[in-house]
């Protein structure tokens, strides 16, 4: 009774600091929501981010991808490149079957999950040398935190948590949650610069509580 409590008390918190957030909708995927302190990627930021990425990083954008981003990048304000900080959702397609139903209670034991940490840890690092041997840009995973199974709003997630940098920058923070989801994977990440903590920290930990997700059926 006093953990239903608490919980009770802990999502009406959560509704109330989040209320005048932005609510973005991705049609058959998800809702979430995003703070004043950040904006969905638009415009001509958008089209030379997107060219970027498939261009000189060789890296597949899904149509169905939205990133929020920095308040006032798009409008290329100079206090916005100050800082830095993201919310990207992707989602990853397959055949019904190929993931677990997102109604699944993901369990698993420690040593299952340091196995999976394992693995995730070395696919990340295969993907950061291939992105650093482009040589448009150096990215560098810095630390690696255990790998967790992890419940928001009754979805079982794996929850990834790792610092990396770009080009020898300021390290940056970032929390990868994974959600399956019967024909299809969704990626939540979620990072900033540890150097932003103080404009981003508590605001960016809220929005993972704010997915709202569409079950397959």
């Amino acid at each position: 009774m006093r953990y239903i409590l608490s919980l009770f008390l802990l999502l009406v918190s959560l509704q109330a600091s989040t209320k005048d957030w932005q609510i973005i909708s991705m049609p058959n995927i998800c809702t979430f929501k995003i703070p004043k302190t950040m904006e969905i990627q638009a415009g001509t930021y958008k089209k030379i981010s997107d060219k970027f990425h498939v261009e000189v990083l060789e890296l597949p954008i899904d149509s169905t991808r939205v990133l929020a981003q920095q308040k006032d990048l798009n409008s290329y304000k100079k206090k916005a490149f100050k800082t830095y900080a993201r919310v990207i959702v992707e989602t990853e397609y397959g055949r019904k079957g190929d993931y677990e139903k997102i109604t699944t209670q993901l369990t698993a034991t420690k040593f299952e999950l340091r196995e999976l940490g394992g693995i995730f840890r070395q696919d990340m690092e295969a993907e950061l040398r291939k992105i650093s041997a482009k040589g448009k840009m150096k990215m560098k995973l810095i630390s690696w935190f255990p790998v967790k199974l992890v419940e928001i709003n009754g979805v079982s997630m794996i929850h990834l948590n790792y610092t990396r940098t770009v080009n020898d920058g300021p390290e940056a923070l970032v929390n990868l949650f994974i959600v399956q989801n019967d024909d299809r994977m969704h990626r939540i990440t979620i990072s900033y610069r540890i150097s932003n903590a103080y404009l981003y920290k508590d605001d960016l930990g809220k929005v993972i509580n704010t997915f709202r997700f569409e079950k397959r059926r």
